[in-house]
C-alpha cells in the first residue's frame, strides 16, 4: 500500500493557500505546471511507496504511542521554493519557516525509524518541511513564478495531530487511515 505519515494544515489555512494560488493557477494554465488540489495539501514526514497492508494497524498503534510523547506544534507556512532549484524545478512548494521546520525534521527522522521497525521501507531522501503545490513532468524555469509564490505567509496555527494517509495514484486522492493526537 502506498502511504505516508503527515501533518495537514487546518481548513482555513488550506482555503487561504487556495485563494493565494488561484491567480497563479489561472496565469499558468497553459504551462506545464499541474497544480495540487487543496484537499491533498500536507507536509509529509515519512513516505512509504509500498507498506505491507496487513501491518497498517500495527503501524497506527505505534504512531499513537509516538504521538503520546510529543506535544502539539505551533507553525506557519511561508515562502516558496522549487526542488532542483528555480532554473530546473519539477516541483514547486510552500515552506515552513523557523524552529517548526527543525522540529518537523526531527519528527520525520523519528517516524522514518518507527516505520522501519513496523514493516515499512520509508523513502530515505533528505527532509524539507514543505507543501507541494505544483509539479511538472520536465524541469522548468520557475524563477518568476517562485518570486510570486515566495510572498505567501499563513497565520500561525497549532498542529494537534499527525495522520497516516493512503495515497491513491490512479485518481490522485488521499484517504486518511488514522489520526494520532499529539499529547506529550
Amino acid at each position: 500500500m502506498r502511504c505516508f505519515i503527515a501533518v495537514t494544515p487546518p481548513s482555513d489555512v488550506v482555503a487561504d493557500i487556495d485563494r493565494f494560488l488561484e491567480p497563479r493557477r489561472i496565469a499558468t494554465e497553459k504551462s506545464p505546471w499541474r497544480w495540487s488540489r487543496p484537499a491533498t495539501y500536507h507536509l509529509t514526514l515519512a513516505f512509504m511507496a509500498d507498506h505491507p497492508g496487513h501491518r497498517v494497524e500495527e503501524l497506527a498503534q505505534a504512531i499513537d504511542e509516538w504521538a503520546g510523547r510529543h506535544a502539539p506544534l505551533a507553525m506557519s507556512i511561508a515562502g516558496a521554493g522549487g526542488f532542483r532549484g528555480p532554473e530546473r524545478a519539477k516541483v514547486l512548494y510552500l515552506g515552513v519557516p523557523g524552529v517548526a521546520a527543525v522540529q518537523l525534521g526531527e519528527w520525520s527522522r523519528q517516524l522514518r525509524t518507527l516505520v522501519t521497525h513496523h514493516g515499512g521501507s520509508p523513502d530515505g531522501t533528505g527532509f524539507r518541511a514543505h507543501i507541494t503545490i505544483a509539479r511538472a513532468q520536465r524541469a522548468q524555469k520557475a524563477g518568476r513564478l517562485l518570486q510570486a509564490l515566495d510572498t505567501y505567509e499563513s497565520r500561525e496555527f497549532v498542529v494537534p495531530e499527525v495522520v497516516l494517509v493512503e495515497s491513491h495514484l490512479a485518481n490522485r486522492t488521499h484517504e486518511v487511515l488514522h489520526r494520532a493526537i499529539l499529547r506529550g
